[in-house]
């Protein structure tokens, strides 16, 4: 299990993943057919594949989810600005210049993402097939309206890192897409028609716009290359995999909803579910790479902790831009001092990755190193 360099025992991430992985495996079970699957399909725990939908809870339909959504997006948008996209982005890059092993992992990574969207494309009738046949006004809005915050924060991750890519390559005519801005791309395509599917007024139209969702993913990874990842971890986007193999799970929760695949229609969701788990596993293995290198990071650097609630600025000075409002009792590492301010590393909320950022020195209160239990 990836460790938070702070000392926190699981992140966001390592969490999200972690209920992803529970999940494919109750697909596997479900689409393996005979009494197991009938017993998982009778059973209260089954709708742990819907995982956070509660069918109990009155719901008002589109009206509802969209201003939830609304909501969401608003307050996600309120903690993103350029000078947080340039202070996560900026400390990425610096971590990754200190450990040249996280290429290999990397490229391993972008291998595993172009694999499974490469056998997502090959069935892509098959999945298109089952949504249809699957596809219930009810279930399915409820799946992906509750998918909606969780596309919102990512939304408002990748609308700045695709603003603070276009300032830093500047790109002008004849040089190629950045996987930045493709990745961004493909994810606010992707929350524009999870909001579409919600509001469709018809079950046709949301099938059918479930068909476009699956064709704008294998359409667009594939213009990745091997490299993908490591740009995209340079740029802030490293929970991408992550989120990429959650919409695969949706696509997959929603075609599992039909009652009546033939055994080949089995066979072919078996291979795609374990892809999935695949690039679950490598992504894992990859936040593992990762956060011993931001471990080692900040293993030398004093831990100290906010006295009180303080502005996190892009520069030592009260005019600088601001990276977060930061709450009282956050943890921090202290990278060095000028004059009344602190630069500081701190675990971002939002992207979940390492940011620096200058903080009055007087709301910085340092934290006695732990005690060597193991000493004489």
């Amino acid at each position: 299990m990836r460790r938070n360099p702070f000392g926190f025992t699981e992140t966001a991430a390592d969490r999200y993943l972690r209920e992803e992985r529970e999940r494919t495996k109750l697909f596997r079970d479900v689409l393996g057919g005979g009494a197991v699957a009938t017993a998982i399909r009778e059973a209260t725990e089954a709708r742990n594949l819907m995982r956070g939908v509660d069918f109990d809870r009155p719901y008002r339909g589109v009206l509802d989810a969209l201003e939830r959504d609304r909501k969401e997006q608003a307050s996600f948008k309120a903690l993103t600005s350029t000078a947080w996209a340039l202070s996560v982005t900026e400390t990425a890059r610096s971590i990754a210049e200190r450990h040249a092993g996280l290429f290999e992992d990397q490229r391993r990574l972008s291998g595993s993402v172009l694999d499974t969207v490469k056998a997502f494309d090959l069935n892509r009738s098959t999945v298109a097939s089952a949504i249809a046949v699957a596809s219930s006004s009810d279930s399915v809005r409820r799946m992906i309206a509750e998918a909606l915050p969780r596309f919102s924060a990512f939304s408002a991750i990748a609308e700045q890192m695709r603003l603070v890519d276009a300032m830093t390559l500047r790109a002008s005519e004849g040089i190629v897409q950045s996987a930045t801005a493709l990745a961004a791309e493909m994810v606010l395509e992707t929350q524009r028609i999870a909001e579409a599917i919600v509001a469709a007024p018809t079950d046709e139209e949301s099938v059918e716009l479930q068909s476009e969702l699956l064709a704008l993913i294998v359409s667009f990874v594939p213009r990745l290359g091997p490299n993908t990842i490591t740009e995209l971890q340079n740029m802030g986007l490293l929970q991408w995999s992550g989120w990429l193999a959650g919409i695969l799970g949706l696509l997959l929760a929603i075609a599992a909803l039909n009652p009546d695949m033939s055994q080949q229609e089995k066979a072919a969701f078996g291979d795609l579910n374990q892809k999935v788990e695949e690039l679950q596993q490598e992504t894992h293995r990859y936040y593992e790479a990762e956060g011993r290198a931001e471990k080692a990071y900040v293993a030398n650097l004093p831990r100290a902790e906010l006295a009180r609630d303080a502005t996190l600025r892009r520069t030592p000075e009260r005019a600088g831009a601001v990276v977060m409002k930061a709450p009282k009792g956050m943890l921090l590492a202290i990278e060095k001092s000028k004059g009344r301010w602190c630069l500081v590393v701190f675990r971002d909320p939002l992207s979940d990755q390492l940011a620096r950022a200058w903080v009055y020195a007087t709301a910085v209160m340092p934290l006695a190193p732990a005690l060597d239990t193991k000493g004489s």
